[in-house]
């Protein structure tokens, strides 16, 4: 008989909201699921689980030891108030990669290697890495199974959504008072119809981490004006020529056209099944480069989380395992 899981989410409204669908969609026996309050909801949001409310409670009104799995997707900062749930045997599914430089934390990407999940009784945390180091893991790794690749770059065009709710509501605002004509203040950093750089601090370490025979990754990283949607541009080489041959997948879709983020989010939104979408594949000397397109909250982040719940629960790792 299949275990009646208890499953805490610690994250922001929206992405609370699409975890909850994705665990709608999952083959999981779900006995409840509570929101961890790490940033405030607004009076009028409440997450629905299976048409009914799910409660919400603070780090501090928790019961760790009813709960078996806990998805994270806060700062470290915030990690320091729910640390006591890994200590009660609750696993911490680490969404951001915030606890991805512990060196006896596994980072896993689903379908990858999932192997490394046998490190999770260390610490019972394991880290998806960042979106950007996931996005492109699932891409590279068909390409890694059929030649010897020397390098890899990857750039990234980074939507709101990235950054946090609040970042997203910034850019509305300001789109449409600039739109209309209204200045921004002096101090306010200008996000509408602007770009910023930013860093990819530790990134390639999550990616060798994942794929310890790819010593020569390099992530750049653009700020964008977009609400929602992440963007890579990726460039491989490697020192023979090979005969690559793409194959769609259950998370990997080949386009033959060119599809962008934007666009892409507004056809999975009435989808059930989302992907990450790989187009515009040319060849280069020694190499290959190509485009790739996912939602970052609904795939990158809440989607690969529950491939993630799925495969430590049918590894065995469901620590306080509660039968029907």
């Amino acid at each position: 008989m299949d275990a009646s899981l208890n499953i805490a989410i610690a994250a922001e409204f929206e992405l609370c909201e699409k975890i909850a669908e994705a665990l709608e969609e999952s083959k999981l026996t779900i006995g409840s699921i509570s929101i961890v309050e790490i940033s405030p909801f607004d009076e009028e949001q409440g997450v629905r689980f299976n048409n009914k409310s799910v409660v919400q409670r603070s780090a501090q009104e928790m019961d760790w030891s009813e709960i078996n799995y806990l998805f994270f997707s806060g700062d470290v900062e915030q990690l320091a108030s729910i640390a006591i749930a890994a200590e009660s045997g609750c696993v911490i599914i680490d969404m951001k990669g915030v606890c991805a430089a512990l060196s006896d934390v596994p980072v896993v990407v689903p379908t990858i290697n999932e192997g490394d999940l046998v490190e999770l009784r260390q610490r019972n945390i394991v880290s998806l890495p960042d979106p950007q180091v996931s996005q492109l893991a699932l891409a590279i790794s068909p390409v890694l199974q059929t030649t010897n690749i020397t390098q890899i770059f990857a750039t990234s065009l980074l939507p709101a959504s990235y950054q946090n709710g609040e970042t997203v509501s910034k850019l509305a605002g300001q789109t449409a008072r600039l739109l209309n004509g209204i200045p921004l203040d002096d101090d306010e950093k200008r996000l509408a119809f602007d770009v910023y750089s930013q860093k990819t601090t530790a990134l390639s370490e999550q990616f060798q981490k994942i794929f310890p025979q790819c010593n020569s990754v390099l992530f750049h990283a653009v700020q964008v004006p977009v609400f929602y949607g992440m963007a890579q541009k990726v460039t491989v080489l490697w020192d023979y020529e090979t005969d690559f041959q793409p194959q769609d997948n259950e998370l990997l879709q080949y386009h033959g056209t060119s599809i962008t983020p934007v666009i892409n989010g507004e056809r999975e939104s009435g989808e059930r099944q989302v992907k990450l979408h790989i187009n515009l594949l040319s060849a280069v000397e020694n190499g290959m480069e190509f485009w790739t397109v996912a939602d970052d909250q609904r795939f990158n982040l809440a989607y690969l989380a529950v491939k993630l719940l799925e495969a430590i629960y049918h590894q065995g790792y469901n620590f306080k395992e509660q039968l029907c």
